[in-house]
C-alpha cells in the first residue's frame, strides 16, 4: 500500500503542489485582508474553526506536495504561517490578533501531523 501511495503522490505531485499553494494563499488572503471573512451563520468560535481547519488542510496537503520535508520543518513552517497571519492582523485597524487563534493554528497543525503520522505508521505496518 505504501508503494501505491508513493507512486500516486509522485504521479500527481504537481497537482498536489498547486492545490497546496491554492489553499495556502486563500488562507493567507482571508487572514490578512482588512475585513474578516464572511460567516454563513453566527457562531462564537467560527474564527478558530477557520484557523484550525485551514492549517489542518494545508498540513495534510503538504505531505503529498513536498514529501521530503522533515516533520519539524513541516510543522514549523505551518506554525509560522499562522503566526504571520496573526502578526499582519495586528496592523489592520479592523482586525486584531488573538492568542486563541494561535492556539487554534497549533491545534490544526498538530492534528494534521498526527493524522499523517498515523496513516504512515498504518501503511508501514500493513506492508
Amino acid at each position: 500500500m505504501l508503494i501505491a501511495i508513493s507512486r500516486h503522490w509522485a504521479r500527481y505531485r504537481l497537482a498536489y503542489r498547486v492545490l497546496f499553494f491554492s489553499v495556502l494563499l486563500l488562507g493567507i488572503y482571508l487572514g490578512m485582508r482588512p475585513a474578516p471573512p464572511p460567516v454563513p451563520f453566527k457562531f462564537n468560535m467560527i474564527d478558530s474553526v477557520y484557523h484550525a481547519g485551514g492549517l489542518f488542510v494545508c498540513t495534510l496537503l503538504s505531505y503529498p506536495a513536498f514529501p521530503r520535508w522533515g516533520r519539524w520543518w513541516r510543522a514549523g513552517f505551518m506554525f509560522a504561517v499562522g503566526l504571520a497571519v496573526e502578526y499582519v492582523q495586528s496592523f489592520h485597524p479592523t482586525r486584531s490578533p488573538d492568542i486563541h487563534d494561535i492556539y487554534a493554528n497549533t491545534a490544526g497543525v498538530a492534528a494534521g501531523m498526527l493524522i499523517a503520522t498515523a496513516v504512515a505508521f498504518s501503511a508501514r505496518r500493513n506492508q
